[in-house]
């Protein structure tokens, strides 16, 4: 077979398989065009779908929104707590034991708090209590307040701080040492029953307070007795400058505070451990100076404050003045306290403009933290850490009074590994001086107390 013949055979043969495939293969299905009536019942099933969903977004909106505005009718509550835990060990020397007696270390909760507040509208409340004061619990803030009343501002009843002084009105959690200076103690009246008002003024440069309190209120804030005796006491600061540019790390804070206050069975008496505090309900550390129990109708508190912060040095002082009225002749007795504190890392302490105190320090890298994001990455940083020292003077000896004088240096390291959680170290060095004719025994002698706090609050 030639080339030329075999060549249209195949391509006849091909031809014809190609032909019998095309026969042989099934035929292609078509799809059924759906008739008018299954469209129609299709998309109704869907809208009756969408409309139950969008009814039950409707009910779910309408709930949320009967909450919210039920929530609106009532106080909110936020809960608040703290506790300090404290390790002691103390020094003493043969005139001091002599005088004072043989101070145990030991260890105890210097104040363990559980306590809620809220608001409601312009009006506020705050019940808190502490279970590890004398009272075992003991009230601390319990009071109910409003604010913007014309005229005066804000306004609170019940059972608080007295506005005096800028380290008494500082909540502990925010001052610097484990305790408050010499000052503090033996003068500064703590919480008491009354009624007080405070507000803002020089654009919100300086502040005022004035309040009338039952002198003696006791561990649950009550005064009862036929022998009432009251307290009216004030306190007006302001901020010579504050530098708002940098966030508030630089300012300079002035105070005066007076209080005039009645005696409770006409005596007066003034007294103070040293800047040191083992246990709250039995204290384990004496008063080192003691006036004793003085006949006489009050007396009166005049108090001095300064503080300096710029950036993350400041300076703190204060002075007090107490004029007493006695039945052998008036006295005058003083106290005062000089502080200065670094932090290392560079933080500051912050100020509340609204009421004229010390806030909360922030450190600027927390000890231990999450980084943003869901796996929770654990960062680490140096926490803040501020170094301090105080000097502090009471002298509870004069006339014919013979209290004796008190003389307190204490050193102090914190370590603020969160805003919340907080290691505090203090070295205080206490230098006593007792007069033969006073109601201590005399001596004049040295004791020193190793301190360290570990304090959580919320």
């Amino acid at each position: 077979m030639s080339p030329r013949r075999f060549y249209r055979w195949l391509r006849s043969a091909l031809g014809r398989g190609a032909l019998s495939l095309a026969l042989l293969a099934p035929a292609p299905i078509v799809a059924e065009e759906p008739s008018d009536a299954a469209l129609a019942e299709e998309v109704a099933a869907l809208k009756e779908r969408l409309g139950a969903l969008e009814a039950e977004l409707d009910k779910q909106s309408a709930k949320a929104d009967e909450a919210k505005a039920a929530a609106a009718k009532k106080p909110t509550v936020v809960w608040t707590g703290q506790l300090q835990a404290d390790f002691y060990a103390v020094h003493q020397g043969a005139a001091s034991r002599a005088a004072v007696g043989d101070i145990q270390d030991g260890e105890a909760f210097r104040r363990a708090r559980f306590g809620m507040l809220g608001e409601h509208g312009p009006t506020e409340y705050r019940i808190e209590m502490d279970f590890a004061l004398s009272g075992r619990p003991s009230f601390l803030d319990v009071y109910a307040g409003i604010h913007d009343v014309p005229g005066l501002g804000r306004v609170r009843v019940g059972h608080f701080f007295e506005p005096f002084s800028l380290e008494r009105v500082t909540p502990n959690r925010f001052v610097t040492f484990m305790e408050r200076g010499l000052p503090d103690q033996a003068f500064v009246p703590a919480r008491n029953t009354g009624v007080m008002a405070n507000n803002n003024w020089l654009d919100d440069n300086a502040t005022w307070a004035l309040g009338y309190f039952r002198n003696d209120s006791d561990a649950f804030g009550d005064d009862t007795g036929d022998d009432f005796q009251d307290a009216l006491t004030g306190r007006v600061t302001g901020l010579p400058y504050y530098d708002a540019a940098c966030g508030g790390r630089r300012y300079a804070h002035l105070g005066f505070g007076y209080s005039l206050r009645g005696a409770g069975d006409d005596t007066v008496r003034f007294r103070s451990q040293p800047e040191a505090r083992l246990g709250s309900a039995t204290p384990n550390v004496p008063f080192f100076a003691d006036t004793g129990a003085l006949a006489g109708s009050g007396h009166q508190l005049i108090g001095f404050e300064a503080a300096v912060v710029e950036g993350s040095a400041s300076m703190q002082a204060e002075y007090l003045l107490v004029p007493t009225d006695l039945a052998g002749g008036d006295e005058t007795f003083s106290a005062w306290c000089l502080s200065a504190s670094y932090f290392l890392t560079g933080e500051h302490r912050p100020y509340r403009k609204d009421i004229g105190v010390f806030d909360r320090v922030q450190p600027l890298r927390p000890f231990v933290r999450y980084a943003p994001g869901e796996d929770k990455t654990v960062c680490l940083g140096p926490g803040a850490w501020e170094v301090a020292a105080r000097v502090s003077r009471l002298d509870l000896t004069e006339g014919a009074v013979a209290g004796g004088e008190l003389d307190n240096f204490t050193l102090g390291l914190n370590w603020y590994l969160t805003p919340y959680l907080r290691y505090t170290a203090n070295w205080v060095h206490a230098l006593t001086d007792r007069p033969a004719t006073g109601p201590l025994p005399m001596g004049n002698f040295a004791t020193d107390f190793f301190a360290m706090r570990v304090g959580y609050e919320f």
